[in-house]
């Protein structure tokens, strides 16, 4: 490549990096807008299946946009000292051991949320639960109807 086509490039290239980041940002914003209007209308959302919801919005094109609020997610491990765990320790009662595996950490057993409240009913089960959860973020995405493939 030569001095001259090699200058043309690594300008094209970087007018480029810029147009992306400035889209990333506009990109960014939108979807910060999405999510307030998400939030904003409750009655719209649907439940999913990890016990979070979901809202969706289709363009006139048929593209679909969706935002979806998951569920609380279950720590995917527990410090084994400290006032976290003796909560813990105490909410889950006699079951506590049926409920964590050590390793060296104490891990939430498979189907967790269903064992903690068949064990220890309502309330305490529940309670036991939302001390080993973790808040999630919001997340966008994108359905592109793609018109090279409409029929």
């Amino acid at each position: 490549m030569t001095p001259a086509k090699l200058n043309i490039v690594a300008i094209a290239a970087i007018a480029i990096e810029k147009q992306i980041a400035d889209l990333e940002k506009q990109r960014a914003r939108f979807k910060t807008e999405l999510i307030a209007e998400a939030a904003s209308r409750p009655e719209e959302h649907q439940p999913t299946e990890g016990g979070g919801k979901s809202w969706a919005v289709k363009n006139s094109n048929g593209d679909i946009v969706r935002v979806t609020f998951p569920g609380r997610a279950l720590k995917s491990s527990i410090s084994g000292e400290g006032k976290s765990i003796e909560k813990i320790r105490a909410a889950a009662g006699n079951f506590f051991t049926r409920l964590f595996k050590q390793a060296p950490k104490y891990i939430p057993v498979e189907k967790f949320r269903d064992e903690a409240e068949a064990l220890l009913g309502g309330a305490a089960g529940r309670k036991l639960i939302r001390l080993c959860e973790a808040k999630s973020q919001p997340r966008v995405s994108f359905e592109i109807k793609d018109a090279r493939n409409a029929n």
